[in-house]
């Protein structure tokens, strides 16, 4: 009897991944494999830019660290390369890995607040995966918003998770103390008039 012999898989790096062309795709890496997704939807865009201006602003203002969008990359402990809709590292962590502005490579961990923003072709599967990565590889918080429900799961672990609904609020926790931000701003019409 022979065993199969499964394929070596492939390891991504930095540079490779840096020069994919720009093809209006997002690209990970997920067990050696290049995932590419669409770009995404006006609402799924609003939802993030809306969130991202409100946590940059706080973290600025209070000086705690760096709010970063979807291009950014992040390695896994597993070297997955994953890229969260926002992430925010605090300045402790950056300054103890010596990680300044101007860095020309990925993050070497997760972000300690990932923030993924749900499109309709993700699965629970998916999301899962995503969250073991993270939670495996230095996150502390992530938050799953969900356009459609317009909720948010609060994730403090794998096992530990908790749903909001409208006339709750987004809280920074330990991560960024004091951010309290209205989930029903996230999903809100404009007003212009």
């Amino acid at each position: 009897m022979s065993a199969a012999v499964e394929a070596p898989k492939k390891v991504w790096t930095e540079a490779e991944l840096q020069a994919l062309p720009e093809d209006g795709y997002n690209h990970e890496v997920v067990n050696g494999e290049l995932v590419m997704s669409p770009k995404n939807t006006w609402y799924h865009g609003l939802i993030c830019v809306r969130l991202s201006a409100a946590l940059v602003h706080f973290s600025s203002e209070h000086r705690l660290g760096a709010v970063l969008d979807s291009s950014t990359g992040f390695w896994m402990h597993n070297r997955n390369c994953r890229a969260p809709d926002i992430s925010f590292v605090p300045k402790s962590r950056l300054t103890a890995l010596g990680f300044k502005p101007k860095e020309e490579r990925f993050f070497p961990g997760a972000p300690d607040l990932a923030v993924e923003i749900l499109s309709p072709n993700n699965t629970r599967a998916e999301i899962d995966a995503r969250l073991r990565d993270f939670f495996s590889s230095g996150t502390q918080l992530a938050w799953i918003i969900n356009p459609e429900t317009e909720s948010v799961e609060i994730c403090r672990s794998l096992t530990q998770r908790k749903l909001l609904g409208s006339g709750a609020f987004l809280e920074g926790e330990d991560l960024l103390p004091g951010f309290r931000y209205p989930l029903a701003d996230l999903f809100k019409e404009w007003d212009w008039e």
